[in-house]
């Protein structure tokens, strides 16, 4: 049995702060949060995984590591300010 306060650390820790933003070169949607200004948590789901051109690319060579459109979306997100950094 899990204790309440347990998984209520839990959802904070992978939850909390969280925000959808979707990838401006091929509109993949991730959730986002900016823990300050060097670090930055992304959870990609499946969809977004399959929709990333990047990462498609990436696939074809056996290889996936990085999206380099997502991370100027996220810089761009955070210089709008729609993306906020503690």
């Amino acid at each position: 049995m899990t204790l309440p306060q347990t998984l209520a650390d839990r959802r904070a820790y992978l939850e909390d702060g969280l925000r959808d933003l979707a990838c401006d070169r091929c509109g993949a949607v991730v959730r986002v949060k900016k823990n300050s200004p060097q670090h930055t948590s992304v959870q990609w789901t499946v969809r977004a995984a399959r929709e990333c051109a990047e990462f498609a690319a990436q696939r074809a060579t056996g290889t996936v590591q990085t999206c380099g459109a997502l991370r100027e979306s996220i810089e761009r997100a955070v210089r709008e300010g729609r993306l906020p950094v503690p």
